[in-house]
């Protein structure tokens, strides 16, 4: 009796630990991009540029996309909840570190503390949490999983214009340092989970990926001040080469760094591509939220929480309604609809929000940013499973790590994008900056819904045929009705494996008799109608024919 209730609770605990644990992530993100525009106003971004000040978001997504595909298959090897406490344990001592840095580089490397901390626990937090779940219920777990962000970055939100009045930017690092330290101590009483048998990764491989992507992220961020010129053309180049020679080794590597075997597959190469999609969707606006909303209200923070607060509750709503969507009808249509929501709400705020003066924030922002929110949502949970699901049941680790190393690359991009575009607009209007933004944001989430149309349909499970029904109990299973009825009973054997004796008749069951006859009857009926059809016609025929000669 005892032993129900023990393991509903380590049950519960896991998904509360798991859920925490890329819940905290989300928060920890949105809480960098409320610091960045205080920094503007403190001792630490003194002589700092705007592109400058984004390096405290690029800091942190750089190495968590380039660890990410490295820590799925670690956490296979080491197992799910050790990599879990790791990364718990770095990503708490980053967000400590950061609280009490002076100094803005020191600032960036506890930021990369952090990313290597969140690329070791979201994969596997997730493959944790799949583990203890059966099959038909994975698809509820991962919408779950993926609704968690939008409860805490709905927190965040809510909390973040009070946070920054009184400690200033270094507020907005604490939840994560508290959070995380009580997560890491609920971590260690989770249940070990089998190890695969293996070896780790490729480290130099690993360190070419994330070479590659800082150099890439780099010259986009110095791309306006260096212009079309020979440094941005070595910097470009060194990152691409520097990429090319990763996917090289991991091609060759036995244990590669980037697992090109997911990648192979079709529908999980889409996936990813749909990954670094929602990625130069999400974060660019979550980063250009909070600094549109506090140029127009400076020294309001209760209607800056109130602006950003409905993005995280329609992520968090949607994500719960979509996780049964997709359960239900696949990935195709829920990512279709969240492109469509996206487009939408980008639609509606370069035409109607982002005007001269203070935003209309009940009839424009609000209700705008909610229907964003919505279509985030459902674009995150159907993409995740959409990538898990196509991974197979071995790679679930490897597959949400490639995953979400694929959005998290499609972050690094976005905020270095959008950090650029905010400078240097492509657009004219009110808002130059912000209008090139969103309509980046509308460019990507109108090609994520194209292309998640070319997604596997689901597949609808047929109901079993009448005939597979459970077994019958021992007594009635063996009746049989012989199709030869002798009239004498025969012989009584003494073994119940007797010697070789004359074949006896066959014997068929029951119900193979019954299903047998009222086929019979139905092709005798069938018959039956069709010849008296016939004979009709004949006799409709026939009249005419006698009459004309009577006649």
């Amino acid at each position: 009796m005892t032993a129900l209730p023990a393991q509903r609770g380590r049950t519960v605990l896991t998904l509360l630990v798991c859920m925490g644990a890329v819940a905290l992530s989300m928060a920890d993100s949105i809480g960098a991009t409320f610091a960045v525009p205080s920094m503007t106003k403190s001792a630490i971004g003194i002589g700092l540029e705007r592109t400058d000040l984004q390096w405290v978001i690029t800091a942190f997504a750089v190495p968590y996309a380039a660890l990410l595909p490295t820590a799925g298959r670690i956490a296979d090897l080491v197992g799910h909840r050790r990599l879990l406490v790791l990364g718990l344990g770095a990503f708490t001592a980053g967000a400590a570190v950061a609280i009490t840095m002076n100094s803005f580089p020191l600032l960036l490397a506890a930021r990369a503390l952090q990313g290597v901390g969140t690329a070791a626990m979201v994969p596997s937090s997730l493959a944790l949490m799949l583990a203890g779940f059966p099959d038909e219920r994975r698809a509820a777990a991962i919408g779950a999983w993926s609704a968690a962000p939008g409860l805490s970055g709905a927190l965040m939100h809510a909390a973040g214009g009070f946070l920054g009045e009184g400690l200033g930017w270094r507020a907005y690092f604490m939840p994560s340092a508290i959070v995380g330290a009580l997560l890491l101590c609920a971590a260690l009483a989770l249940p070990h989970t089998r190890r695969l048998a293996g070896r780790l990764p490729d480290p130099f491989g690993t360190a070419l990926l994330f070479g590659s992507l800082s150099m890439i992220v780099w010259a986009i961020v110095q791309s306006p001040t260096w212009g079309w010129s020979t440094q941005l053309a070595a910097a470009l180049g060194t990152g691409l080469v520097l990429l090319a020679v990763a996917v090289w080794r991991s091609s060759r590597h036995p244990v590669p760094a980037i697992e090109l075997a997911v990648w192979r597959i079709p529908m999980f190469a889409l996936a990813g591509l749909l990954s670094i999609m929602y990625g130069l969707i999400a974060f660019p606006m979550l980063v250009m939220a909070p600094m549109y909303l506090r140029d127009m209200w400076p020294d309001d923070p209760v209607l800056l929480g109130a602006g950003l607060a409905p993005i995280s509750l329609g992520v968090l709503v949607s994500g719960l309604i979509s996780g049964q969507l997709t359960k239900k009808h696949g990935p195709r249509p829920v990512i279709y609809t969240g492109a469509l929501l996206v487009t939408t709400a980008c639609v509606w705020l370069i035409t109607q929000g982002m005007q001269d003066g203070p935003p209309r924030l009940l009839e424009v922002w609000l209700p705008a940013s909610a229907v964003f929110g919505l279509g985030l949502g459902a674009l995150s949970t159907a993409i995740s499973a959409a990538a898990a699901l196509s991974g197979g049941p071995e790679r679930y680790a490897a597959a949400t790590g490639a995953s979400q190393s694929a959005r998290q690359v499609g972050a690094a991009l976005g905020v270095a994008l959008t950090a650029v575009l905010m400078d240097h607009p492509i657009v004219s209007g009110p808002m130059p900056g912000y209008s090139s933004a969103v309509l980046t944001c509308l460019a990507m989430a109108a090609l994520a819904g194209v292309l998640g149309l070319f997604l596997a349909p689901a597949r609808v499970k047929k109901t079993p045929p009448a005939a597979a029904e459970p077994a019958e109990p021992a007594a009635t299973a063996g009746r049989v009705v012989p199709v030869l009825v002798r009239r004498e009973p025969p012989p009584r054997r003494p073994a119940p494996e007797p010697a070789p004796s004359p074949p006896s008749p066959p014997q068929v069951p029951v119900k193979s008799l019954i299903a047998l006859y009222e086929a019979a009857g139905r092709v005798a009926e069938a018959a039956d109608t069709v010849l008296s059809k016939h004979a009709m016609n004949e006799q409709a025929q026939q009249k005419p024919r006698h009459n004309a000669h009577t006649n």
